[in-house]
């Protein structure tokens, strides 16, 4: 059983070797968005391999990504797999969620400059 990490969120999980990155995840409380239900028809799945070593990409996962975008580790994270060595993963940001927490800070500095 290798050990996945997940970025930004620091958390790690032992995965399965062909444990896929979505389920792996799940069980550590890591969301990696997705509407498909694992059939890489959406790609909101999509991760980045930081370090270490992944399945080989699948089938679907070739012909919906680019060459380009496989050779610089971005991954879907419903068909990629875990293998018994650790890797560690970025879920990137989800950019309203990003947006939503810089109002929320500009927010609570216009509270503190009232106080």
């Amino acid at each position: 059983m290798g050990k996945v990490t997940f970025l930004p969120s620091g958390k790690s999980m032992k995965a399965r070797a062909g444990q896929t990155l979505v389920s792996t995840a799940a069980a550590a409380r890591v969301v990696i968005p997705q509407r498909c239900g694992g059939h890489a028809s959406c790609l909101m799945c999509r991760v980045i391999l930081e370090s270490g070593e992944l399945s080989s990409p699948s089938a679907l996962e070739v012909r919906k990504l680019s060459e380009h975008d496989l050779a610089k580790g971005i991954r879907l994270g419903c068909q990629a797999k875990a293998t018994e060595k650790d890797c560690t993963i970025r879920v990137p940001e989800n950019r309203l969620k990003s947006v939503v927490q810089a109002a929320l800070e500009r927010q609570r500095k216009e509270n503190e400059e009232w106080d």
